[in-house]
């Protein structure tokens, strides 16, 4: 059973901003520097100022990005630039864009859930995480005692009963509108008790896969129970819930660029991949499009991976026999694992071939992840890299069968696009 509430959650006032546009950002984990400083430029209140503060040479204990973020937080509350609203409900979120040629519209909303263990089965989680990236989140939830970003949170409702009450608060006028990266997002406020209820019963039945926001989502729970007698609101974190049944999930392939631990040597690399795939060379100099097409073509009949070598030198792999992996895998690693093409590549190709084992901080520092081939290959051409492996996207079918079963992927196994706005609206403990 998910519990899912309503809250009176905190949003930008439209008097005190001049766009949504202006405040409001993507998730911290996919912002990097130079985004960094074009949020902080356009707007003194943009929310990257309280998810991703910067990071000054003599900031101390008393004074630093997550301080700051709280100062700001509490500046921002008493000068009116955010305002919470007096009535709880859910809020409507909805994104337009394109994906492989066809518009799309997902749609889903903010509410509530309650924290439990993922050992009770009914939050459910598909991929690993980082103790690094937890205690960053945890110092910020410390001091802010808020959730500006939600957890993307999906659930089967091939019915589509929640749907039809979401499609139908999207009738009216949105409080926000926000055209970004070619895609189109807006936000309603739905406090209808009655269509609340029904869909908080309507969650009551089912189960919630985390899709992102892994490392929020247990911090949250670590959160709650350290603090929860004197904090008892943090027995919630704000989530956003769509369904996965509504064919409006549009999943990238995160690829993988690699530096070695020791020097790269292609030919005796080749050989170590000849003894577990079959290679095929690709002409000279293949584009990037031209690979995405072949792992397309090639992966319906079975898991294929593309590899790039540096100096126009592109391949593509299909496992020999899956047998080969077993004697591979980690005492940790269920046999169900290995029908994932990102579990073969990173047992075989990362762990035994090029010892990088991303489960060891060592590993992960030796590992960098993008959903765009092209960069990849000029990263690998650049000499950044040493190589760089690219794979199909996870299909939603298997996350959701491993979650269930308890089963977690590799870090970066899926990428859910498009990512969620942060700033649309806030969950703040109440005091």
């Amino acid at each position: 059973m998910v519990d899912a509430v309503p809250f009176s959650g905190i949003l930008y006032s439209k008097d005190k901003i001049d766009s949504y546009a202006n405040v409001t950002a993507p998730p911290y984990d996919v912002i990097k520097t130079e985004q960094q400083e074009a949020l902080y430029a356009k707007s003194p209140h943009n929310v990257v100022r309280l998810i991703l503060g910067k990071i000054f040479p003599d900031d101390d204990e008393n004074n630093n990005r997550y301080t700051r973020s709280a100062a700001d937080f509490k500046v921002w509350l008493e000068a009116g630039v955010l305002a919470q609203d007096r009535k709880p409900g859910f809020y409507v979120y909805s994104q337009e864009y394109e994906f492989n040629g066809e518009r799309v519209n997902r749609i889903g909303f903010f509410g509530r859930v309650k924290l439990e263990d993922f050992s009770r089965g009914n939050i459910c989680p598909h991929e690993f995480t980082l103790a690094k990236a937890k205690q960053d989140r945890a110092l910020l939830l410390r001091e802010c005692r808020a959730n500006f970003s939600p957890i993307f949170g999906l659930f089967s409702d091939p019915e589509g009963t929640v749907d039809i009450h979401l499609a139908k608060a999207a009738e009216k006028e949105p409080l926000a509108t926000i055209a970004t990266d070619g895609v189109v997002h807006k936000l309603w406020r739905l406090d209808d008790t009655e269509v609340i209820g029904a869909i908080s019963d309507r969650l009551r039945e089912k189960k919630v896969y985390i899709a992102d926001g892994h490392h929020r989502y247990e911090t949250a729970l670590a959160y709650h129970k350290e603090h929860g007698e004197n904090v008892k609101d943090s027995a919630h974190v704000m989530m956003f819930l769509t369904n996965l049944d509504s064919e409006s999930l549009s999943i990238y392939p995160i690829h993988r660029q690699v530096k070695c631990p020791e020097p790269f040597n292609r030919d005796e690399f080749l050989n170590k991949l000849a003894e577990f795939f079959h290679i095929e060379e690709l002409p000279q100099g293949v584009s990037a499009d031209e690979m995405r097409d072949l792992l397309e073509k090639k992966g319906k009949d079975g898991i294929v991976f593309g590899v790039c070598c540096g100096k126009g030198d592109n391949r593509l792999l299909k496992l020999k026999d899956a047998k080969n992996i077993l004697p591979h895998q980690s005492p940790d690693e269920p046999p169900e694992l290995m029908e994932l093409g990102v579990a073969q590549l990173h047992t075989l190709a990362l762990r035994q071939i090029l010892g990088v084992d991303t489960k060891k901080p060592e590993g992960q520092s030796q590992v960098a992840y993008t959903i765009k081939i092209d960069e990849a290959m000029r990263n690998v051409e650049a000499g950044l890299f040493d190589l760089a492996f690219f794979i199909n996207p996870t299909p939603i079918g298997q996350v959701r069968s491993l979650a269930e079963k308890g089963i977690r992927l590799p870090q970066k196994a899926t990428y859910f696009y498009p990512k969620l706005l942060s700033g649309l609206v806030i969950n703040k403990f109440a005091e």
